[in-house]
């Protein structure tokens, strides 16, 4: 039963201690353990899940305490959260709405490595309206970001229309219209920013872009909240379609607080197989960004996700566990390349399929390009379908201390 009201309704303190958790709490302190306060919505089985703990363990450092009867206000022992590591860089992740549950236990694993989470909640509309994904604003991933310190920069979405986006952009009021219906999910969610990520803008809404990003970041900081803006990427100011043209790095890094690049795709399902974030590619994408961007503003967007292209037909995506149970379910050798990605070929039905993804090993050599160009760090689409080696291989590159010292 979720929590929905306070502790004065039922005759209790507001600090909610009673006496069997205030009598022990020199011996439960001993024991690496520490107070949580009871939120809004809160069960015992879904701190269970963010403190890692069992049930059993919950109820037995919490004696005297009824599951079905938490308060607001009211404080148990839940298991203590180690320190956070000292990172150079910042790490975040792109949470897909359809995935939620299956990111979510990835996090979990590694919280301590991640400083943003940006979970695809949101879709703009013609009118400036804003709607909610499947699943969206879940009370579980919001009370684990809560409870470790990490902020929530949801993500907007034109769901890739061009025509969609440009009639908002260039109709004053329902621009205006808009940016208030952002800044009221941000005040009414108390988020800590917003993710704009509208792609496939046409060409000619490039300075208009730019023109709701300023009006977008002015609102924003009068409630004190972050801009952070999603570009595709790009070597030079053109890039090599329509989309990567009309994101204008220099308006737009002049006005966000962060500017995450879509640097993967080069190969993608509708094109023939290859490398998806070959390092060659991405090292022209860091350079062309920083001489464009404040470096400190500058986050990577990194994939750990791969194809599979059957011959000359359309790729389909798969996961890093699905590649390599293909290529061990086809006993065929997978081609290890630091700089373009591991691949292997397969053939099924007397067709040929030509697989690339992505994996810990083609991660290390990005992650010492982002250290190379300075940046401020990187965030991963997608996360909950990646090689497990990646956070350690994260904590080699770019962990100081876990003390504050270097």
């Amino acid at each position: 039963m979720a929590i929905t009201q306070s502790p004065k309704d039922n005759g209790l303190t507001p600090n909610g201690d009673v006496g069997p958790i205030t009598s022990q709490t020199p011996q439960i302190k001993d024991r690496g353990y520490q107070l949580y306060t009871i939120q809004k919505g809160d069960t015992l089985y879904k701190l269970s899940s963010i403190f890692e703990m069992s049930l059993n363990d919950l109820n037995k450092v919490n004696p005297g305490i009824d599951p079905y009867k938490l308060q607001l206000g009211q404080q148990i022992w839940v298991q203590k959260i180690d320190p956070k590591p000292v990172l150079s860089r910042t790490v975040a992740g792109w949470i897909p709405y359809w995935l939620q549950t299956q990111t979510l236990r990835s996090i979990e694993n590694q919280s301590d490595l991640f400083s943003t989470l940006s979970p695809f909640w949101y879709e703009v509309t013609m009118s400036g309206e804003i709607i909610k994904y499947p699943d969206a604003e879940d009370s579980v991933i919001l009370s684990f970001a809560k409870i470790q310190g990490i902020k929530m920069v949801p993500l907007i979405t034109n769901a890739f229309s061009s025509e969609l986006i440009s009639t908002v952009l260039n109709d004053p009021t329902i621009r205006r219209n808009h940016i208030n219906n952002i800044l009221n999910i941000l005040s009414q969610m108390n988020y800590d920013g917003i993710d704009i990520n509208y792609e496939n803008l046409f060409v000619s809404d490039k300075e208009i872009f730019v023109v709701f990003l300023q009006e977008l970041k002015t609102a924003l900081n009068i409630i004190g909240k972050q801009l952070v803006v999603t570009v595709h990427a790009k070597t030079n100011s053109k890039g090599f379609w329509s989309g990567s043209e009309a994101h204008d790095y220099v308006g737009i890094g002049q006005t966000a607080d962060a500017v995450r690049i879509m640097a993967y795709d080069f190969h993608w399902l509708g094109a023939g197989p290859g490398p998806i974030a070959p390092a060659d590619w991405v090292n022209g994408v860091l350079a062309y960004a920083v001489s464009t961007i404040p470096k400190s503003k500058v986050v990577l967007g990194m994939p750990t996700y791969g194809y599979d292209w059957p011959l000359g037909q359309v790729g389909k995506g798969i996961t890093y566990n699905y590649a390599i149970s293909i290529a061990n379910t086809f006993n065929v050798p997978i081609l290890e390349d630091a700089q373009l990605g591991p691949h292997f070929t397969y053939s099924i039905n007397n067709i040929s399929h030509e697989v690339w993804f992505s994996d810990a090993n083609s991660l290390a050599t990005l992650l010492d390009l982002v250290n190379q160009y300075d940046i401020n760090g990187i965030c991963f689409w997608y996360l909950g379908a990646e090689d497990p080696k990646i956070y350690s291989t994260i904590r080699t590159k770019f962990i100081t201390s876990s003390s504050g010292t270097t």
